[in-house]
């Protein structure tokens, strides 16, 4: 049995752990205000807040893609669905929406209006950008965004100056009329749930994030044994330990962008983090199931690998190994990792003195796109500005992610137009691409080499410490 709380209402079913929430919302709980679009978390229209009971007693609400969230995923959670904002009148939120005209035809509005007030809930600063950011997700088939910009911008001005503290917050955005009064008492209610125990997760299906294996194989999942890593606590931490991060295999990616270690030790790695994909799948996906995922393409991969991260590896009987990243990838979608093993741990160095990274992706879209190619670099330079180490990784050139080989040679030069070049042909030379719909093999092989020198422009090439 599977226990959470939908809106105002608690719930305690026996439907498979992988029917996706979605599902649920419409099919078994009637409440039609969460849309079915594309079921690829593309589009926001079934945007739901997820709130987890915190160790502290707080609980954290994040706004998630409800088409590719697993309901075994929310045990001992609360779900909000629109209904679960409306009452008698409307919420902040809506008014605004209203106020501005910013819906038309209707279908996104419920996804919208999830979006911003996700946003209330865990924006530190509520800046406008902030709450654009918020909507990254979601997508209008009406209008410019121009009506539903001046809501998110009202909506900041209101919302200025609002406790912004982990247990102010929900009062203040109750009393602001953003949040209906029942939110008051989910803390209390949500820990009197009847949670089933979470399970070690080294049998059957390992879900982490999930936002890759229920768009790639849903109907598989829901005839077999499904465990969440969003249940392991023990898994979900980013701490620094001397000259690494480490990293839990349970950590979302928008909870590793906003730690403030990562932050401050890689200050560009936040906004590059931005690209990956939209709020809404950011609050799910994790950093190490999109390792696993292999793709030959993924931008947390490419940047892990030119960070040189290594990976912590799990057994259920409790014994670790450890795999270089660069040495964990086999082929296509071939990892090395055993029948029974889970990565349980992201270890990161660092930046030394003197070192840099740096990211570029090319993609038809800016956000919720997959990139034709992407790259990124870690350099690092001596007093006297010659190279010492040189990393360049890329996606979307070979059947796996690519670390470009040969670079030892760049080591002990400074860097200069032709040292450059020759870093561009090497990389060339690396590339094995294919022809596909993002491009042709020419194209891309031609488009990794303008990405290194992108890396080493005076625009890009702006040193870290």
């Amino acid at each position: 049995m599977i226990s959470f709380i939908v809106n105002d209402r608690a719930v305690r079913t026996d439907r498979h752990p992988g029917l996706v929430l979605l599902e649920f919302i419409r099919d078994v709980a009637c409440l039609s205000g969460t849309k079915e679009a594309c079921r690829e978390g593309e589009c926001g229209a079934c945007t739901v807040l997820v709130g987890r009971p915190q160790e502290d007693g707080t609980v954290a609400y994040k706004a998630c893609a409800s088409c590719l969230l697993p309901i075994g995923d929310v045990e001992g959670c609360h779900v909000v669905t629109v209904e679960g904002l409306s009452g008698r009148e409307l919420t902040l939120v809506q008014q605004l929406i209203v106020e501005h005209s910013a819906s038309q035809c209707g279908f996104c509005t419920p996804g919208i209006v999830l979006s911003l007030t996700g946003f209330c809930l865990t924006s530190a600063g509520l800046s406008y950008d902030d709450a654009i950011r918020a909507l990254d997700g979601n997508i209008c088939r009406c209008t410019g965004y121009v009506a539903i910009r001046n809501a998110a911008r009202a909506l900041s001005e209101r919302l200025a100056g609002i406790d912004g503290s982990p247990s102010g917050r929900l009062a203040a955005l109750i009393e602001a009329g953003v949040l209906p009064e029942y939110f008051r008492g989910i803390p209390g209610r949500l820990a009197g749930l009847q949670a089933e125990p979470a399970a070690g997760g080294e049998d059957g299906v390992v879900v982490a994030g999930g936002t890759d294996l229920f768009v790639q194989r849903p109907e598989q999942l829901m005839e077999r044994e499904l465990h969440f890593l969003s249940r392991r606590r023990e898994l979900d931490y980013v701490r620094e330990d001397g000259a690494v991060l480490r990293v839990g295999g349970a950590v979302t990616i928008e909870d590793f962008r906003r730690h403030e270690a990562v932050g401050r030790h890689f200050p560009e790695l936040p906004g590059d983090l931005l690209l990956h994909s939209s709020t809404i799948l950011r609050n799910k996906a994790t950093l190490a199931g999109n390792v696993v995922n292999a793709s030959p393409i993924g931008d947390v991969t490419i940047i892990l690998l030119a960070l040189d991260a290594r990976l912590v590896i799990g057994r259920g009987d409790g014994a670790t190994r450890e795999v270089a990243l660069d040495r964990f990838f086999l082929g296509y979608k071939k990892v090395d990792l055993a029948c029974g093993e889970i990565v349980r741990e992201i270890v990161i160095p660092l930046l030394p003195s003197g070192a840099r990274y740096h990211f570029e992706k090319v993609s038809n879209r800016k956000i919720l796109d997959i990139a034709a190619v992407n790259s990124a670099l870690r350099m690092t330079k001596n007093a006297e500005g010659e190279v010492i180490d040189l990393r360049i990784s890329a996606g979307g050139v070979g059947p796996v992610p690519l670390m470009i080989g040969g670079l030892e040679g760049f080591r002990g030069r400074a860097v200069d137009g032709a040292m450059v070049e020759g870093i561009v042909q090497a990389a060339m030379g690396a590339a094995t691409p294919i022809d596909d719909i993002r491009g042709s093999a020419e194209y891309k092989r031609l488009l990794l080499g303008q990405l290194v020198r992108a890396h080493f422009s005076a625009a890009a090439a702006e040193v870290v410490r």
